[in-house]
């Protein structure tokens, strides 16, 4: 049986600006952290200059999520309200008024633009793809699509959890464009179905922690999903996301890039972080993956675990000693 979560009884009072910080959910900025994905992958984690461009971009991506955050309040104000815990968001409760959130937002879609700006003035090159505004083309692409996902693509039923997805990809290839690295197709095709797999499991909190009647009214689009349906979904999305990550890890292309196949190791911890993950949202009593990651200790571990083994394997994996462990030739043909 459905249980309904508790209701937040002593929600902050806070207004004014402290309603606006507390409405730009910077505990969801964790969502950006896939803007510094290609500094990684593109061996570059040991450039100052290409970390603060990155940062840079982080930046723009956490004030532009933020103002998106409270237009998609603005909008989902009276369905809010509906909703045990997002009712005491500041515009549900009226702590902040939607003329205040809507200017809020402005200025922080500006503030965002104004970095990506800065960043671009650094980087421009003409001769690169796009012309040397990649950076701003992905930027104002993430931007529009949330606008449009805001106001009318989160009513359509799967078109909903893709478009999530592929606001995280757009986000990883603005982060490629900030450090002026190639984009690769591995890094399109494992974030959209890493971040598809992330989506869906937030339907099914939502689904699955709230009675019927009140899903349907926080967001239409429930009334559309079924439970069993979104775990079929959620079965073809984590097969997806681990089988793209493991061939990415065995594409000639990249090991050639790296100098050896040790990539694969790492393919038994990001098993473990999808299941664990899938676990986790599966029984928690919160209908936002975020706050789930954010308590899970484990998981932190399992991130910088991967980050430090990838940053080793790109570092020296190609070493004599230990490049042969593997056979290098039969991929790098």
């Amino acid at each position: 049986m459905n249980r309904e979560p508790t209701s937040i009884s002593n929600a902050s009072p806070r207004r004014g600006l402290g309603a606006v910080i507390e409405a730009m959910r910077m505990p969801h900025w964790i969502k950006n952290t896939f803007v510094a994905a290609p500094i990684l992958f593109a061996g570059r984690f040991g450039e100052i200059d290409a970390w603060l461009q990155c940062l840079s971009a982080i930046a723009a991506f956490c004030l532009l999520s933020s103002g998106i955050y409270l237009i998609n309040d603005v909008c989902d104000r009276r369905l809010d309200v509906a909703h045990p815990l997002k009712r005491n968001r500041p515009v549900a409760s009226g702590r902040l008024s939607p003329a205040g959130a809507v200017v809020a937002a402005i200025l922080l879609v500006l503030a965002g633009f104004a970095i990506v700006a800065a960043v671009e003035f650094q980087i421009f090159d003409p001769d690169v793809s796009l012309h040397g505004m990649g950076l701003a083309v992905w930027t104002v692409s993430y931007v529009v699509l949330n606008l449009l996902y805001s106001f009318w693509l989160k009513t359509k039923s799967i078109i909903d959890v893709i478009i999530v997805a592929l606001g995280f990809v757009l986000r990883a290839m603005a982060g490629a464009a900030a450090i002026a690295a190639p984009i690769s197709p591995w890094l399109v095709v494992c974030t959209f179905t890493l971040c598809l797999f992330i989506a869906l499991t937030k339907r099914r909190s939502e689904i699955s922690t709230l009675p019927a009647e009140k899903a349907e009214a926080t967001r239409a689009v429930n009334q559309t999903y079924d439970y069993i349906v979104i775990e079929h979904m959620l079965t073809v999305s984590t097969a997806l996301a681990i089988i793209t990550y493991s061939l990415y890890c065995l594409a000639p292309r990249t090991v050639s890039r790296f100098g050896s196949a040790h990539m694969v190791w790492t393919i038994p911890l990001v098993v473990y972080g999808i299941f664990r993950f899938y676990r986790l949202t599966k029984f928690s009593r919160r209908d936002d993956p975020v706050s789930v990651l954010l308590r899970d200790k484990v998981m932190w571990v399992i991130m910088a675990v991967y980050a430090v083994m990838s940053g080793v394997i790109l570092k020296y994996g190609s070493h004599p000693s230990v490049r042969s462990v593997l056979d290098f030739e039969v991929f790098s043909k």
